[in-house]
């Protein structure tokens, strides 16, 4: 067998599994925001933490790079944590668009990098 084949299929290996997390991510985090409401600190909390796994999950999933999900993740949490303290002027987020997009082309380039180095 190949080995970009092994590769495949050890990723839809965890395919099922990572579905699942990011689909009951969704439906907690839309019970926690129809039957709560941001009272204390730790239901803010959990509604970060939710939508961050949710975002995560779901962009790895799409884009089939977990790496990328991470990244997108922690952009929207900042962005909404910028809200949250309202510190979002378009600065910041343009600000912010230039780390992860710069942050993005760091790691596109280290893994070409990489994938050249084992050639």
């Amino acid at each position: 067998m190949k080995k970009a084949t092994a590769i495949r299929i050890r990723r839809r290996k965890n395919f099922l599994p990572a579905l699942i997390l990011a689909v009951s991510s969704w439906g907690i985090l839309s019970w926690l925001i129809l039957k709560f409401p941001p009272e204390n600190n730790f239901l803010i909390l959990s509604f970060y933490l939710l939508i961050f796994i949710a975002v995560f999950l779901t962009s790895a999933l799409i884009l089939a790079n977990s790496q990328m999900g991470l990244t997108i993740g922690i952009f929207l949490i900042l962005f909404l944590l910028f809200r949250y303290l309202k510190i979002d002027d378009p600065f910041n987020l343009i600000l912010l668009i230039t780390i992860f997009l710069l942050l993005l082309a760091y790691f596109y380039k280290a893994k070409r990098q990489i994938d050249k180095n084992q050639k």
